[in-house]
């Protein structure tokens, strides 16, 4: 049996920095150090993290006053600073950001739209952290998220209900390539008229009426090509992440979509020896929130179970 793993697996930058940051701060404090929500999206991680003094929450509410705090890789709306600067926790004092330089990107190019007159759809998960920060800087719980391609006519209603100049779409960091190519072509195939042209991402040339900027992050791009060439000479593709993770998700649906037999899995405990009966090539990919022990531990029960 012949294992290979995917290109650009496991840990992207954004992740790793995060993770750092947050064992940083916490190796430093005698005390608790919180974290609102998951860091980053993967369990295990998540886990050891625990037993390294760092508490997780869901609820602002639960930050003790003046508590050291660790803000996530995926960015927060305004609303959370703001509260936690209640709390006496701010950025000067006991407040670490480890929010992605990517994710804030993407926040920054929304606001510069709107500034521009743009009236800015998200290409996203609604209940996602990083589409959930990036509406609060546009309209609010008003802005139009579209998760998928087929959901194009939001769009399209948006534009013939509202008498709107311009109207432009960014995207979410870990959405699949292939999604956004898709949906900006429903898009144009339905719409009559002017059609949604690519924006640059220096936003230098803002004369477009209907744009879209290609906000997924390189990472992304790469795990998900990575992803596609190794599931197109496999017999099956193990697809290692956490259950929350997007880009995990979409390397998943990646996989199904190119007809190659795939599992999505978290830890190598889930994997099974029936599903590498008569299979010769096995492919191992995984997302962004990954760690490199996790990736190992994966292919090493691999191996057991086909010995």
């Amino acid at each position: 049996m012949e294992i290979k793993i995917a290109k650009n697996s496991g840990f992207c930058f954004g992740v790793k920095k995060a993770i750092e940051v947050a064992e940083e701060v916490a190796k430093n404090n005698k005390g608790k150090t919180y974290v609102h929500g998951q860091l980053v999206h993967n369990e295990k991680v998540i886990n050891d993290l625990g037993n390294k003094g760092i508490v997780f929450v869901e609820n602002l509410a639960e930050i003790p006053d003046g508590a050291i705090t660790v803000l996530r890789a995926h960015g927060e709306p305004g609303s959370t600073y703001k509260t936690l600067n209640e709390k006496s926790i701010t950025k000067d004092n006991n407040l670490t950001d480890a929010t992605c330089p990517l994710v804030t990107l993407v926040h920054n190019v929304g606001i510069k739209l709107k500034e521009n007159g743009y009236e800015v759809i998200i290409f996203g998960k609604a209940d996602h952290p990083e589409s959930i920060g990036t509406k609060f800087h546009l309209k609010g719980n008003d802005t139009i998220i579209v998760e998928e391609p087929e959901e194009y006519q939001k769009v399209l209603e948006f534009i013939k209900n509202n008498n709107s100049e311009k109207v432009a779409i960014i995207s979410q960091t870990t959405m699949s390539v292939y999604g956004y190519k898709k949906l900006i072509e429903n898009i144009n195939s339905n719409l009559s008229g002017n059609k949604f042209g690519q924006i640059q991402l220096s936003l230098r040339d803002l004369s477009e009426k209907y744009g879209y900027v290609d906000t997924i992050c390189n990472p992304t791009k790469q795990r998900q090509s990575g992803t596609e060439e190794i599931a197109k000479e496999s017999d099956i593709v193990i697809v290692i992440g956490g259950k929350n993770s997007s880009n995990s998700k979409e390397l998943y649906t990646k996989c199904k979509e190119l007809g190659v037999e795939s599992y999505f899995i978290q830890s190598a405990e889930q994997l099974q020896a029936d599903w590498f009966n008569q299979k010769d090539k096995v492919g191992v990919t995984a997302g962004a929130s990954t760690p490199d022990y996790l990736i190992d531990e994966v292919v090493n029960k691999i191996k057991e179970l086909a010995a």
